[in-house]
Formats: structure tokens, C-alpha cells, sequence
């Protein structure tokens, strides 16, 4: 006796930005005030582009409890910025050196990576003051990213946030 198995599934599951996106989008219809899902929004994009790696989900949780924001909103922010967070660590190492008038570090990813696994004190040790410089580097940009996203978001989630009330409205007259 034999058995077709069936392992197609009906569908493809939705994509990673899409299925978050999507989620950020529902939590308006939960009732949530477009201002504080703009800046959990704003402040999950900006710690999550934070250049030490490893941190920023703690730092979303402090942000989140310290100021009663939308922990979904600022955690899915956060995950997207993953992409955009590699690159621009060096962006914000370069950025603070210039600040500060030092001289670049060299440095490299796959030494980075080795060093960590080999010995973790020597890599805080050699390469900690470029994660100063690239605090500093960050925390130049952070309140520019801060403003501009909450502040494009704003309009837009409140026009969104009125969507759904006034679909429900036209239906039961």
C-alpha cells in the first residue's frame, strides 16, 4: 500500500519586509495613537542602525519600557535596519574619527571575526576605540533621524489611522 504525499503548499509564504510591514500596518487598527507608532517606528529605525553590533534589541527594549512605546513597531524597525546597520558601521567609525581630528583604524570584518573568536579581550582592546568613534559617529546622526522619520510619519499614520474608522462608518450607516 502506497501513499501520494502532497508537500506543495498552497501558497508562498509572504516575504521578510513584507510579512513585517504588514504587521506594523495592523497594529493602527488595534487602536495604537499614530505618534507613538511614529516614534517607535523613528526610534527603532535609529537604534537599530546603533554600530555596535549585538545591542540594539536591548537598547529598543530600554527605549520602549523607558517611554511606553509599541514594542512590536520598535523591535520590527529594528530587524529591518539589520541590513543597513553592517555597512554604516564604518560610516559612523569614520564619521567620529573625523569628529575627533584621529586617524583612521584600519580594520576588517573577517579580522574582526577572528579575533573575537580567538581572544575577545584583545579584540574590546584593539578595536574598542573605534567603537567609541563610531558611537560618536552615530550619535551625530541619531537626532537627525530621529526628527525626520518621526516627523514624515506622522501625517501619514494619522491619515491611515483614520482609513479603517471611516470604512466602518460607510458600511453601517
Amino acid at each position: 500500500m502506497t501513499q501520494k504525499l502532497d508537500f506543495e503548499s498552497p501558497s508562498p509564504a509572504p516575504g521578510y519586509f513584507q510579512a513585517r510591514l504588514s504587521r506594523l500596518g495592523g497594529l493602527l487598527t488595534q487602536g495604537h495613537a499614530p505618534e507613538k507608532i511614529a516614534l517607535s517606528v523613528a526610534l527603532g529605525i535609529t537604534l537599530g542602525l546603533f554600530p555596535i553590533f549585538g545591542t540594539t534589541t536591548l537598547l529598543c527594549v530600554g527605549a520602549a519600557v523607558a517611554l511606553r512605546l509599541n514594542h512590536p513597531a520598535i523591535q520590527i524597525t529594528n530587524q529591518l535596519m539589520y541590513p543597513i546597520q553592517i555597512p554604516l558601521i564604518v560610516v559612523f567609525i569614520r564619521l567620529g574619527e573625523s569628529m575627533l581630528g584621529a586617524a583612521p583604524i584600519p580594520f576588517s570584518a573577517t579580522l574582526m571575526v577572528a579575533e573575537l573568536r580567538a581572544n575577545p579581550a584583545v579584540l574590546v582592546e584593539r578595536f574598542g576605540t573605534a567603537g567609541l568613534h563610531g558611537i560618536l559617529g552615530w550619535a551625530l546622526v541619531a537626532p537627525v533621524v530621529v526628527g525626520l522619520t518621526y516627523a514624515g510619519l506622522v501625517p501619514i499614520l494619522r491619515v491611515a489611522s483614520r482609513r479603517p474608522a471611516a470604512s466602518t462608518q460607510n458600511a453601517n450607516p
